[in-house]
């Protein structure tokens, strides 16, 4: 048996972009399996107050059992930011199903400043 499970982790302000002198705001999330699968993929999107703000590309590996991806974009102070992922695993072949979908939603964050804490 093998389960995986994907989970959108909270938006926040980037303490990496903060050191470049650009203050972003990024959510990340992974697909994580207890056994190494035939592939994996996942999509990120980042809304802000409850419309689309930036959306990943689709990112995808094989023969792992973990994959991330993130989605950034820059911060405006005083909003409400939700992460939420889509991903797809396709088992080792004689797994059924051979393949599942799902996705996750962050905790929406208020974010009142773009600046490191």
């Amino acid at each position: 048996m093998i389960t995986c499970k994907i989970t959108t982790h909270s938006p926040r302000y980037s303490h990496h972009a903060h050191a470049k002198n650009r203050d972003i705001v990024n959510v990340t999330a992974d697909i994580k399996c207890t056994k190494k699968v035939a592939a994996i993929s996942i999509q990120v999107a980042l809304y802000k107050n409850n419309t689309l703000y930036k959306k990943s590309g689709v990112k995808r590996n094989a023969g792992k059992n973990y994959l991330s991806q993130n989605a950034a974009r820059r911060c405006v102070k005083k909003q409400h930011n939700t992460g939420v992922s889509v991903g797809t695993v396709v088992f080792p072949a004689g797994y059924t199903p051979p393949s599942q979908s799902g996705g996750s939603r962050s905790k929406t964050v208020y974010i009142s400043a773009c600046k490191k804490k």
